[in-house]
């Protein structure tokens, strides 16, 4: 199990390192691939695609080790009942709000930007939690308890995003590193419950990308010429509100998961 999740790491890391790396390179010795630029996109896309490319290549070096028989069967799940209707809608809406709220949108027109950019906030970091997701955080869970694993997954997720700092232009650029692993470590916890609950991964695609397009309307081209995103006392708080939200849920829904392999043992 360690030896596989090392090799999902290995594939991830060095599939969006490289990608991006080509991008700093590009910045700084060749004057090429500036952010936003049409040539950016592809290094950075293929980069952002680095946890879902990876689990491919898991599932077919170990197919044995999946309960689904495709690959494609597992990202495109459509049994969405009821329940997990309600569950995704909620999300949704608390996401929405949740921004408006803690960043504080003086701009409502700017929402259609965000439902015309949704396609490439799928692609650039949607399909993210089909690694993190889908594969990384129940294997871990394997190793670790519920809320160590999340952990690691959150920090593990951050990492990843390293060479972005590096890059000038992206949002992350201009973030403290800290402050943004907080960040990560938070949203692995929204994002594992809501799978728990949903079983379905893609639903976690939408709601990464979601998430992604809802923080987009809160990010602004500061002074400097770059994109910012301030990050004041309302955005802790409502961070720390879905924190608590998220970990209490994913306790009770492991507990109850844990009762019943009990009862069915006995």
């Amino acid at each position: 199990m360690i030896k596989r999740i090392l090799l999902f790491l290995l594939f991830t890391f060095s599939i969006t390192w490289l990608s991006w790396g080509m991008i700093v390179i590009g910045n700084e010795y060749f004057n090429v691939l500036w952010y936003g630029e049409v040539l950016f996109w592809a290094p950075y896309l293929l980069g952002a695609l680095g946890p879902m490319i990876a689990f491919y290549i898991i599932h077919k070096i170990y197919p044995y080790e999946f309960q689904f028989t495709s690959f494609n069967r597992f990202v495109f799940n459509k049994n969405i009942n009821k329940k997990v209707g309600i569950i995704f809608f909620l999300y949704l809406l608390w996401r929405f709000l949740m921004v408006w709220f803690g960043f504080g949108i003086e701009e409502p027109v700017s929402i259609l930007y965000m439902f015309i950019n949704l396609p490439l906030m799928i692609i650039g970091g949607g399909f993210e939690e089909i690694g993190w997701r889908g594969y990384l955080q129940p294997n871990l869970e394997k190793i670790f308890t519920y809320i160590p694993a999340t952990i690691v997954v959150g920090v593990i997720w951050a990492l990843w995003h390293l060479p972005l700092w590096f890059i000038k232009g992206t949002v992350q650029s201009e973030i403290n590193f800290g402050i943004y692993t907080l960040m990560t470590i938070i949203l692995s916890f929204s994002f594992s419950t809501l799978y728990k609950y949903s079983e379905n991964i893609t639903l976690c695609v939408l709601a990464h990308a979601w998430y992604n397009g809802c923080i987009g309307l809160a990010v602004y081209i500061g002074y400097n010429g770059y994109l910012q995103l301030d990050i004041g006392f309302k955005v802790f708080l409502v961070y720390i509100i879905e924190f608590i939200v998220s970990v209490i849920l994913g306790v009770i829904y492991n507990r109850k998961m844990n009762s019943t392999r009990i009862r069915v043992t006995y």
